[in-house]
């Protein structure tokens, strides 16, 4: 028999407080801002997408949900890899001047000394 994955003690402690106080955005903030700090965001929008359908809770639940969704895509964007930027003039200054002086110093070697 496999042994079952423990949950978060925490989330599942803050999740109750956000059914507690339904209303109260300070504790949806908390549970939000845990999930995103240990990487259960997936787990806080099943929670909020599971009460979509209640008459009560489904406005807020929503509403949440889109605030998941948004931390979720800010926390990609911070860790996506920057795109390469363009060479330094500088450098392909000097990369030219390079190829040039080896260029000048073989066509010396080949038809310098005849």
């Amino acid at each position: 028999m496999p042994d079952e994955p423990i949950g978060d003690p925490v989330l599942d402690a803050l999740w109750g407080r956000v059914l507690e106080g339904w209303s109260d955005d300070a504790r949806h903030a908390m549970l939000i801002e845990h999930a995103l700090r240990t990487q259960a965001l997936p787990e806080v929008a099943g929670r909020y997408r599971a009460l979509l359908g209640d008459p009560e809770k489904g406005a807020v639940a929503k509403k949440k949900l889109d605030a998941v969704v948004v931390a979720a895509t800010q926390m990609l964007f911070a860790t996506r890899t920057p795109r390469p930027g363009r060479v330094p003039l500088p450098i392909t200054a000097t990369a030219l001047a390079v190829c040039a002086l080896l260029l000048g110093w073989l066509f010396l070697a080949l038809y310098g000394r005849r």
